[in-house]
């Protein structure tokens, strides 16, 4: 039991995730370089008022492979990329970002090529986001 815990700990703390600018996140390497899919990387999800629940975002299908993303200490913004609903009354979208990342990965390669030697996710800390996304432009977020 201690072994798994001690396993579930120590994978915890390969990245550190804090809030950014505006509507992205910063996820930073703890002690050695992570890498991020270059597509999905970064899931978001959307707290439902009505459900009380943080559900799945909608995303745009992956285009061709690209290469991971190299995270070190310095750390990498990550802006939300998904389509959002018009606001709600309260004027925000609350969101959490969940990150997959890549621990000894080959370097170049795209994420499911390149052999990483443990594959882990965390949530990130909630975040409000008083726009619909960078994925919807401007003028499709307002009304006609």
């Amino acid at each position: 039991m201690w072994v798994i815990l001690m396993t579930l700990v120590a994978a915890a703390s390969d990245i550190e995730i804090a809030v950014g600018d505006g509507d992205e996140v910063v996820v930073k390497a703890t002690s050695q370089p992570v890498f991020v899919p270059a597509c999905r990387g970064v899931s978001w999800a959307r707290f439902n008022d009505t459900t009380g629940q943080f559900e799945a975002t909608n995303a745009e299908a992956c285009g061709a492979l690209s290469n991971a993303i190299k995270v070190g200490s310095d750390g990498h913004a990550f802006t939300v990329d998904v389509p959002l609903p018009p606001l709600p009354e309260v004027g925000f979208h609350l969101l959490r970002p969940t990150v997959v990342y890549g621990v000894k990965c080959k370097e170049e390669s795209p994420f499911p090529l390149s052999g990483c030697e443990r594959v882990g996710s965390m949530d990130g800390p909630q975040i409000a986001v008083r726009s619909r996304g960078s994925a919807v432009s401007e003028t499709a977020a307002k009304p006609e």
